[in-house]
């Protein structure tokens, strides 16, 4: 007799229930996420099976995989093989091969768990879809960020994940990201041990009948744990100790009954033969199911000579044969066999699994990880096997990989040759995977060593450019001076920490220092270095108000990367364009420059611009008065630089958030997003001052304190006239400064920010937006009407429409104090007119009370405001997303038709989730067609 993992599940009803209407929802098409949780043995695996078939009996495909320690090894494999195998199955051969190709290519990761997010929406668009994942506490890197960013991302689509991993949770805090899915409101399923009536029933249901008085308060001391139950009857039955008598079982003899599991399962294997108890030995050290091959290998034996084991152990249900490879029918007996070895025999196993794995060809990475568990862990080919597996895995698991060089290095001797180059790789590991402290520390301990200055150089550069990646500008200013400050460096690597201090320097108060840093880097480099720096010269000039030499610099950086192709492209200066051509007022420009980009990037797969790109949109969307548009923008980069760990652009984002919610009168959202980026900032997150500035001063004006405004632009108005950066980036600005001042009592700081102005459109006739906002500026200044008329006038050829709306109400202010009250009306209402059109909440309210002061009032203006929910609340690009997605077009679809980033769609379709009440893609497609046939004129 053995306990089978069939029938019905004893004492779980409240759970099947929850998992039955969770499968339900999900099967109708609204994503769910459940979290099954014990403690081995309890059950979690049992529910996982039941899961499957009550998702078959609802017309649904379960794709199931059992995580295991050497995922890492193999990343995504588990995860992968599942959706492969399931019927049908969700990724065919081809699929896999492509997914493959991705994953082999340097950065490539996102775009795989991007393309694999496509394959399952689209699968489900047709079918709804059961993921679940065993053991989920031991998966990989690279499965955990799958799941991060999958999970939230098919929420409205037909599939449900359900994941079980052992309580408390022995993953790694790096990779948990079950933890960080409950946060996120992932349902959780916590089973707890089983009560009396629950083992008493569980023992009738195995046995076949009741237990006595006394089998029941033996089968009591499992503790309610089922595998255990299970292990402990299975041996009391293998010994002969269980009697049937009138529809009871008793227990015969005396002997002392195993009291814990593993004692239940030593109780059980000492019926086995020596030699199939050796075959169990060797099977336990692979952590995986194994071939017999692989366990013959271990014990010298030719794999037919293993039949006979093989037999018994599977015949004692010891060992499971799916017709390819053996598995423990249960981990914790694998697991009980494993603890049983003594320390000597397990590292010999190791040694020699070590040793057969590789002549058969396996993965470094499981052939180095029983290498540093063997008895020839400190020996130069183990220290060879891991590095040449961290390179295996570092495009997918960086973190991984960073983890085996530790390891190298742990066993390298300290004065090798190959440590400072070895360091250099895992400091560069370390800091792509947001470990920043250990960079550092790591790196610090390099630099202590009696290294050449070459060797010492490289770890330099490793570190600065991952810290400016981190957003760490301050540390890699620091550390590429300490660098710089040797001689000897080769002029290559000299011009690369060149090139990373000079953008670093951006964001700090030393703009020559980043010209000169940069000017040297383009003598001294290679092509990727001179394109990297030429980026730098073009944002240098853009902060200084060189607006058209900004775009030349871009420009030339452009054509030399496409000219020299390879590594110099993976620089991407089309987003430094990009943001050089926004500031010339050429956005139609901008934008073909931010899409061509995006798409270069997805071929060379550098997924860390992609919050960038997002970042140079949101702030185009911004300057055209686009605020929802500008707020999907920034949310979808904002998501995607958390995704990737790249911080450095975050606090800019959270700055363009702030000032949507300003316009839209979301005073308490803007102060929680400025506190965010101030946070950020203050943790040592590079940013350039202007940004925040700009939105704590907004802030403190709508707070109706103009003295703080002020006092918060303080650098700004004293730097105007060598850094007009913020007269670049916002239309609006100027005459705002112009306005805080004023309102503050500071005419110094108002005249101030009037002549940089002038200087600005001066220097850039071709501009019409910086010649408007002239004379935005000093007409306030002067409160001079015909400067306002003549600021409005030309921004009506300007693409900046909020800042036209601006200067509308300003000349209707002004032609209201001078008695004008017919053209401040008429004014007020084209004011009026902007700002709906642009979403502006607060400015329309505003206008709305200058109209009231005048006699105004009329019935439309409750329609000004755009609905908060139902259809009338969709912006035009939501809608467009919400038509598309209701035609059966999945994120990437509908993204490529409306030329837009799938991130981007996501963020729409979200918002319209929410504003029309629904919860999946079925459910709006629904909506849809019902509003579609309101919208129909009659007779259609």
């Amino acid at each position: 007799m053995v306990v089978e993992s069939t029938g019905p599940i004893v004492g779980r009803e409240t759970e099947l229930a929850g998992l039955r209407e969770a499968l339900r929802t999900a099967a109708s098409g609204t994503g769910q996420c459940l979290v099954v949780e014990g403690l081995p043995g309890i059950g979690k695996s049992r529910l996982l099976q039941e899961a499957a078939r009550e998702a078959g009996r609802l017309g649904m495909t379960a794709a199931l995989g059992r995580a295991t320690e050497l995922d890492r090894v193999a990343p995504l494999a588990v995860l992968l093989s599942a959706l492969r195998d399931s019927l049908p199955a969700v990724v065919d051969s081809a699929d896999m091969a492509a997914l493959g190709g991705l994953g082999g290519q340097e950065a490539n990761r996102f775009w795989l768990v991007s393309r694999l997010g496509d394959l399952i929406e689209e699968y489900a668009r047709t079918r709804p879809l059961l993921i679940a994942l065993d053991d989920a506490q031991a998966m990989d890197e690279l499965t955990a960020f799958t799941l991060q960013i999958l999970v939230p991302r098919l929420r409205g689509c037909s599939v449900m994940w359900l994941l079980a991993r052992r309580s408390p949770s022995a993953q790694s805090p790096r990779y948990d990201v079950v933890g960080r899915l409950l946060e996120d409101g992932a349902r959780h399923v916590a089973l707890e041990p089983l009560g009396s009536d629950a083992i008493a029933q569980f023992c009738s249901h195995a046995l076949g009948a009741a237990p006595s008085p006394v089998l029941a308060g033996l089968a009591a001391d499992s503790g309610g744990n089922p595998f255990l139950l299970g292990q402990l009857l299975n041996a009391l039955e293998d010994s002969g100790r269980l009697h049937r008598a009138d529809g009871r079982v008793e227990v015969v003899g005396s002997d002392t009954l195993p009291g814990d599991f593993l004692s239940a399962v030593d109780y059980q294997l000492r019926h086995l033969s020596v030699p199939t108890r050796r075959l169990l030995e060797a099977g336990s050290v692979f952590g995986r199911p194994f071939l017999l091959s692989e366990a013959a290998g271990l014990l010298g034996e030719r794999g037919v000579a293993l039949l006979a084991q093989v037999e018994e152990a599977v015949g004692a249900h010891v060992l499971v044969d799916d017709g390819t490879a053996l598995a423990f029918r249960h981990d914790l007996i694998r697991e009980a066999v494993y603890d049983g070895l003594t320390g000597s025999v397990r590292r010999a196993l190791h040694e020699e699994a070590a040793t057969v794995l590789e002549a058969s060809g396996r993965p470094r990475a499981e052939t180095a990880l029983h290498l540093i568990r063997g008895a020839c862990r400190n020996s130069p080919h183990t220290i060879t096997v891991l590095c040449e597996a961290a390179d295996e895995v570092a495009s997918t698991s960086p973190s991984t990989a960073a983890d085996m060089m530790l390891e190298a290095l742990d066993i390298l001797p300290s004065d090798d040759p190959k440590a400072p180059s070895l360091i250099a790789r895992v400091v560069s590991l370390l800091a792509a995977s947001g470990r920043i402290p250990e960079a550092r520390e790591l790196a610090g301990v390099a630099l202590h060593r009696n290294i050449s200055r070459v060797q010492e150089a490289a770890v330099y550069v490793g570190l600065a450019d991952a810290l400016k990646h981190a957003g760490q500008d301050a540390m890699a200013v620091e550390y590429t001076r300490r660098a710089l400050a040797h001689p000897g460096i080769p002029d290559a690597v000299r011009g690369r920490l060149l090139a990373v201090q000079a953008h670093a320097l951006l964001t700090g108060d030393d703009l020559t220092g980043a010209e000169a840093a940069a000017t040297e880097a383009m003598v001294l480099g290679e092509p990727e270095t001179a394109v990297y720096a030429g980026a730098a010269r073009s944002s240098a000039a853009r902060i200084r108000g060189r607006i058209e030499e900004a775009v030349s610099l871009a420009s030339d950086a452009v054509q030399l990367a496409d000219d020299a192709g390879r590594d110099a492209r993976h620089r991407h200066p089309r987003l430094w364009l990009g943001r050089a051509l926004v500031a010339a007022d050429r956005f139609g420009e901008a934008d073909a420059v931010f899409e061509l980009g995006e798409g270069d990037a997805r071929t060379l797969g550098s997924a860390w611009s992609l919050p960038l790109w997002h970042y140079g949109r949101a702030e185009l969307r911004m300057m055209a008065g686009q605020l929802e548009d500008a707020q999907a923008e920034a949310l979808a980069g904002k998501a995607v630089a958390e995704q990737l760990s790249a911080h450095a652009i975050v606090p800019s984002l959270l700055g363009i958030l702030g000032q949507v919610a300003i316009h839209r009168d979301e005073l308490v959202r803007a102060r929680g997003l400025f506190r965010d980026a101030r946070r950020m900032v203050d943790s040592g997150c590079g940013v350039v001052a202007e940004d925040l500035a700009w939105l704590q001063a907004q802030l403190a004006y709508a707070a109706g304190d103009p003295k703080a405004a002020v006092t918060a632009l303080s650098g700004v108005y004293e730097q105007l006239e060598d850094r007009p950066l913020l007269l670049t980036q916002v239309a609006w600005a100027s005459p705002g400064l112009v306005r805080f001042a004023l309102d503050a009592g500071a005419r110094l700081e108002a005249e101030a920010a009037a002549a940089a102005a002038r200087r600005l459109a001066d220097s850039t006739p071709k501009n019409v937006s910086l010649t408007a906002a002239m004379h935005h500026a000093e007409g306030l200044l002067n409160d001079d009407v015909a400067s306002l008329h003549a600021a409005v006038e030309t921004y009506r050829t300007s693409p900046r429409h909020l800042a036209r709306g601006i200067a509308l109400e300003d000349a209707a202010h002004a032609e209201a104090r001078a008695g004008r009250r017919t053209h401040a009306v008429a004014l007020f209402e084209e004011a009026l007119g902007r700002f709906t059109h642009c979403g502006a909440t607060r400015s329309v309210a505003r206008v709305q009370r200058a109209l009231r002061a005048l006699g105004i009032r009329r019935k439309k203006w409750q329609s000004v405001q755009r609905a908060q929910t139902g259809w009338d609340s969709l912006t035009d690009a939501e809608l467009r997303v919400v038509r598309l997605v209701a035609e059966g077009l999945t994120n990437r679809a509908a993204a490529e038709r409306l030329f837009l980033s799938p991130h981007t769609v996501d963020t729409h379709l979200r918002h319209a989730f929410a504003k029309l009440g629904v919860s999946s893609r079925v459910e709006l497609a629904r909506q849809a067609m019902v509003h579609e046939a309101d919208e129909e004129p009659a007779g259609a």
